[in-house]
């Protein structure tokens, strides 16, 4: 072995020109990888690392590694991929918050205990996703049958009491068709104001749970939420929030008869709602007697809303973010990383199938089949590389 060089797992390593590091998982992917199986590419460039004759690591001739100039885009193509720095960060997942209003009226006492029994369920499925959500409640405190406190991990020690930043309770009755009034009284004023714990970049989710109808028409709620100040609803062009209401309608998208003899009606406000917002709004039966599978749906339905909008990571200290020097992977739960290449060729929503940059470069947008995998497996992750130049689908 020359002078200076370094044995590790049986491979020879003459001084590095700059320091770099590899991590246990790094050598696992290279070594006895094949060329066809796209393994990871090594931190540095090609003459960073060197064997004690000299080759660079990614030349097989001495160094017992065969790291591969391609990548595997999972539709059994090979882009080639030369040697560069790169650095990997994982894509940040859109925040989340939940605004909750509980009817507390006197049909309500099974409703009420059912949302006590399952709520946590809604938050530990949100927690596994790996999404960052708030949960804000408005309804009364207190022990009686109409008053609702949500028990630990989500709610606070004491009954009624925030466990911040995850959850808030705003300490307001809530009564049969006022669920909406509600919600916009108090996001700015008493007895709230809930304002205060929003998020500005959060997706934010509404879901009044009633067996009644909403005395405020469903147009007039939109306008208004709309108009509130500090932007974090969105414009009528461009909404930022989704509704779940769960109601006296049967599962959507069905919208009669009621659901059952739980329910005082069907919800003609709530179905109008959302109807109105979109963008993967959907009802829920409130004549279930357990809210626990309605609470996971409500819950999935989130975080795939959100599953393909992605911002950013910052790069690593000491480096500048060059939006043609980066690349996305996807790390299923299980299987192989797959490489999603870019395409611009169409819009997202009009045939384009990898990612795209938001019109500030400040979020990666998944389309087509990338969107529908990340979608499928929610506790996926997605990774940023930095400093390969970018790769983009070859044309079609």
């Amino acid at each position: 072995m020359g002078a200076g060089a370094v044995a590790i797992a049986g491979v020879h390593f003459a001084p590095m020109k700059r320091l770099v590091v590899l991590t246990a998982s790094l050598f696992l992917a290279a070594c006895g990888a094949s060329k066809d199986s796209g393994p990871e590419e090594i931190l540095g460039d090609p003459d960073a690392v060197a064997t004690e004759d000299g080759a660079p690591l990614g030349d097989s001739s001495g160094s017992g590694f065969d790291v591969s100039d391609d990548v595997n885009v999972g539709d059994g193509k090979l882009v080639s991929d030369a040697a560069c720095a790169k650095s990997t960060a994982m894509a940040i997942k859109p925040p989340v918050d939940v605004i909750m209003a509980i009817d507390q009226s006197g049909s309500m006492s099974d409703d009420i205990a059912n949302v006590k029994a399952n709520v946590n369920k809604f938050s530990d499925y949100l927690k596994a996703t790996g999404l960052d959500y708030r949960v804000i409640l408005i309804a009364s405190p207190g022990t009686t049958t109409y008053s609702l406190c949500v028990p630990p991990p989500l709610g606070g020690a004491s009954c009624g009491a925030d466990n911040p930043p995850v959850f808030k309770q705003v300490p307001q009755n809530v009564q049969s068709t006022d669920a909406l009034t509600r919600i916009l009284q108090t996001y700015d004023g008493a007895p709230g104001p809930y304002q205060g714990a929003l998020r500005a970049a959060a997706v934010k989710a509404i879901v009044p749970i009633t067996d009644d109808n909403s005395s405020l028409a469903a147009a007039s709620f939109d306008t208004q939420l709309l108009a509130k100040p500090g932007g974090h609803f969105g414009t009528a062009a461009k909404r930022n929030y989704v509704v779940y209401p769960i109601m006296g309608a049967p599962a959507y998208p069905m919208e009669s008869p009621k659901c059952g003899s739980n329910a005082v009606n069907t919800g003609s406000q709530y179905i109008a709602l959302t109807k109105l917002v979109a963008g993967g709004s959907k009802w829920f039966p409130i004549c279930l007697t357990d809210f626990g599978p309605v609470f996971t749906e409500m819950a999935k339905s989130i975080a795939t809303r959100v599953a393909c909008e992605l911002t950013v990571p910052p790069p690593p200290m000491g480096e500048k973010l060059d939006p043609d020097k980066v690349n996305v992977t996807y790390v299923p739960g299980s299987g192989m990383t797959e490489s999603f290449l870019r395409d611009d060729s169409k819009p997202c929503e009009g045939g384009a199938n990898g990612w795209q940059y938001s019109t500030d470069k400040t979020k990666i947008i998944l389309c087509g089949d990338a969107c529908k995998k990340v979608q499928a497996d929610l506790g996926a992750k997605v990774n940023v590389e930095f400093g390969c130049e970018t790769k983009f689908r070859p044309p079609a």
